[in-house]
């Protein structure tokens, strides 16, 4: 039931709900739209959706002709620019915002899962565009059309609805790395690789490019925090400012996570170097060993007539060099353990 759906909402370019004398009513495309305008209904929601960056003839005339939305807002949609803006027209109010929509490999090609979302935003109207499938918003219709007495009782409800999912989808993106935080932390403590260099410099370009787009969505929000028209209620305006504030939470969540990424570099440096540290303690304390045996071998490796020789002969000589070897290395085993240098 849920894949049928969503397979209607994509081909469907065009869904509507109204609430209209306290019934609410739905349908899809352009002509749906114009006969229940007419009807002057008291609060009307109009998703497009553009597939390949275009609009039918019908559609474009339904925003140009019926609803007077300037060209430059229609070509704002067509051609998104990733950067939030908020116009005030004479009989409406455009907004571009920004989300993330995470994708199955969202930290090779992060960029594909920020989305922009246009609205329209007028006394008994809301216009949303988008040029990708946005799943949120298949919920919050559903909900308005099961429930339209709680999330369609306003325009300013609907719309409060919609910026609260936009916004807390940086949330779900922010928890996402906390997971790929701490298992990367986990790994470099356990045993620094050079894939856990790659995996950080990973998370360091997405948290980058959530901070790029997070950081200028505030303006935006700050729009509908003002009583300066009479598209918000003052009732709402505490709704709005909590946007507002949410966003700015979590622009000091993504500099908290920028900069726990540089604290991770500098612990996965630091345990590189602790565990270079132990190898080069290693391999000296192997050449300390074997010094004195190479001093030992070196000596009676001469050829030279040793008074030992006299008294012990060859095979005397033999057990002679090999037991100052192996005391040499017991002794210097021995210390080193008291010393507790390993």
């Amino acid at each position: 039931m849920r894949n049928r759906k969503i397979s209607k909402w994509v081909f469907s370019m065009i869904k509507t709900i109204f609430s209209l004398n306290s019934s609410v009513i739905t349908g899809c495309g352009a002509l749906n739209v114009l006969d229940n305008y007419g009807k002057n209904p008291d609060i009307m929601w109009v998703d497009i959706h553009l597939e390949n960056h275009e609009l039918s003839h019908e559609e474009m005339l339904l925003l140009s002709e019926s609803f007077k939305f300037h060209e430059m807002s229609i070509e704002d949609c067509l051609f998104p620019q990733f950067y939030p803006k908020v116009e005030a027209f004479e009989n409406y109010v455009f907004g571009a915002v920004h989300g993330i929509q995470l994708k199955p490999h969202y930290f090779q090609e992060f960029d594909d899962s920020i989305y922009e979302l246009n609205i329209f935003v007028g006394r008994n109207f809301l216009v949303t565009v988008h040029t990708e499938e946005l799943f949120f918003l298949e919920t919050i219709f559903e909900k308005v059309r099961a429930k339209p007495q709680i999330e369609m009782k306003s325009l300013e409800s609907l719309l409060y609805s919609i910026f609260d999912k936009v916004v807390s989808s940086y949330e779900l993106a922010l928890e996402k790395i906390d997971d790929k935080i701490e298992d990367l932390e986990d790994d470099i403590l356990a045993d620094p690789g050079n894939e856990d260099m790659e995996r950080i410099l990973d998370t360091k370009k997405v948290i980058f490019a959530i901070k790029k787009v997070a950081e200028s969505q505030q303006a935006a929000y700050f729009y509908f925090t003002r009583a300066s028209d009479d598209l918000i209620s003052k009732e709402y305006l505490v709704y709005f400012r909590d946007i507002y504030t949410h966003c700015a939470r979590i622009n000091q969540s993504i500099v908290a996570r920028s900069q726990m990424v540089v604290s991770l570099l500098e612990v996965y440096m630091s345990s590189v170097t602790v565990k270079l540290t132990e190898v080069m303690k290693f391999l000296t304390v192997i050449a300390t060993i074997v010094m004195p045996v190479l001093i030992v071998s070196g000596y009676y490796g001469m050829n030279l007539e040793f008074p030992e020789r006299r008294i012990l002969e060859d095979k005397g000589l033999w057990f002679l060099a090999v037991g100052l070897m192996l005391i040499s290395i017991v002794a210097m085993l021995v210390y080193f353990k008291k010393k507790k240098w390993f």
